[in-house]
């Protein structure tokens, strides 16, 4: 969740320093299981901006393009991510994640696919924005056979995010 979009305040561009950056999710809409997702990804309710457990590192344009790895928080660490320069300033990010476990109390050994594609707007050179679009898809069991029925396949979370420089 790691990209940035060419961005222009009064003609000049706008481009983020790297460095380390602590992100949280501000809103989302949930296309998946009516809805039951936004507890995975805003567990406090969706009027109660959600922090990532881990920074995220954001590259600089000269380390581009590259993989990366990143950690949100439990189930999402240490997902490798290929960062691409987009525009003049900008970035994207794409990533996936074979199989990622759904709420174990709910659907127990459940899991799914999850590919996140993003794309970041800065705000400043230490704050930005990012539209993150995860897909879910391949909900499936070994034991129990608990998995819910996915509302498509694959579904849509938009995650709408913000980031800030430590």
């Amino acid at each position: 969740m790691i990209l940035l979009l060419l961005a222009c305040t009064n003609d000049e561009t706008v481009e983020l320093s790297a460095g380390d950056y602590q992100f949280s999710t501000h809103d989302m809409d949930d296309a998946c299981l009516d809805g039951a997702l936004e507890a995975l990804f805003m567990p406090e309710g969706r009027t109660t901006p959600h922090q990532f457990e881990f920074p995220i590192y954001v590259p600089d344009l000269d380390e581009l393009p590259g993989t990366f790895e990143i950690s949100l928080r439990e189930p999402f660490v240490e997902m490798p991510v290929d960062v691409k320069r987009l525009g003049q300033t900008g970035m994207s990010l794409t990533g996936l994640m074979e199989a990622v476990e759904l709420n174990p109390s709910l659907y127990g050994d459940c899991v799914t696919t999850m590919s996140v594609s993003a794309e970041m707007t800065p705000l400043t050179k230490n704050s930005g924005e990012m539209t993150a679009l995860v897909d879910i898809s391949e909900a499936r069991s070994d034991a129990d056979d608990r998995c819910p029925p996915l509302d498509a396949d694959p579904c849509r979370v938009t995650l709408y995010i913000q980031g800030d420089k430590l």
